[in-house]
């Protein structure tokens, strides 16, 4: 049991989501990342799912399993194994997603530091941790962290995308994971549409599509191709800034990691 007032911080654990955890965990992700409470019930619920959320917990006490129960959630993320494929090869990486810190332990250590990135790491056995940076300011936080920035936010055409992606690793999520994407993507009030091998994301009043799924690359240029012949538009996409640790990973990814 650690106390609010220890001077060292405790350890990332993970959360026994108990239904208190996930109200705290709930809470934060709304004023953290401006979620409505629906769409932050959803990401949390995903994220039990699929993956495990992990915490540094003030107070309270400790389950048999060995995750952490009871007390405060000074501090959170979440992580979520997803396969990356490029060809035949196929790897795995880890989405450190959704970190915060709650404003009450701010500037006290309680943020992630190099050393729980590679424990996470190893308790996924995955062979790159990878996050989307969606404030750029925080680049050289993530730097001293062993990340480095793979990809680059800017928007692209459909044809561009698929090229680019013939030669690099991109994301393969299964069929109940995209499932799952889309019901958390909806309930934060995208529109979602699913046709010739694509699951394009996009929000109300944007024309660029936010996030894209390729379930069929083969299906996906031949549309592409036979839009162009007919002198119709390509899609636009919108690709966010990602880092990864290790910092070598040729990636190309249209999804919110």
């Amino acid at each position: 049991m650690t106390s609010e007032c220890a001077t060292t911080p405790p350890p990332f654990e993970e959360l026994a989501l108990t239904p208190d955890e996930r109200a705290q965990v709930q809470e934060q992700l709304a004023a953290c990342f401006g979620l409505t409470p629906e769409a932050a019930r959803t990401w949390v619920e995903v994220t039990a799912r699929h993956g495990v959320c992990f915490g540094r917990v003030v107070g309270g006490g400790r389950r048999p399993a060995g995750r952490a129960s009871g007390g405060r959630v000074a501090a959170s993320f979440a992580a979520e194994p997803l396969p990356l494929a490029r060809g035949g090869e196929q790897i795995v990486a880890v989405m450190l997603q959704s970190c915060y810190v709650h404003r009450d332990f701010r500037g006290r250590g309680y943020g992630l530091e190099r050393a729980d990135v590679e424990v996470l790491r190893r308790r996924f056995a995955a062979d790159v941790v990878v996050l989307t940076l969606f404030d750029v300011g925080l680049a050289p936080y993530w730097r001293q962290r062993g990340f480095e920035v793979v990809q680059r936010a800017e928007e692209v055409d459909l044809g561009e995308y698929l090229a680019r992606a013939r030669g690099a690793f991109s994301p393969a999520p299964s069929e109940r994971a995209v499932l799952d994407k889309l019901a958390e993507v909806a309930a934060d009030g995208a529109v979602v549409s699913a046709n010739d091998g694509l699951v394009a994301i996009r929000y109300p009043g944007d024309t660029v599509v936010d996030e894209l799924l390729v379930r069929d690359a083969s299906r996906a240029a031949e549309a592409e191709k036979t839009a162009k012949q007919c002198g119709g538009g390509s899609l636009r996409i919108r690709l966010k800034t990602v880092m990864a640790s290790p910092g070598d990973l040729e990636l190309v990814c249209a999804i919110d990691l």
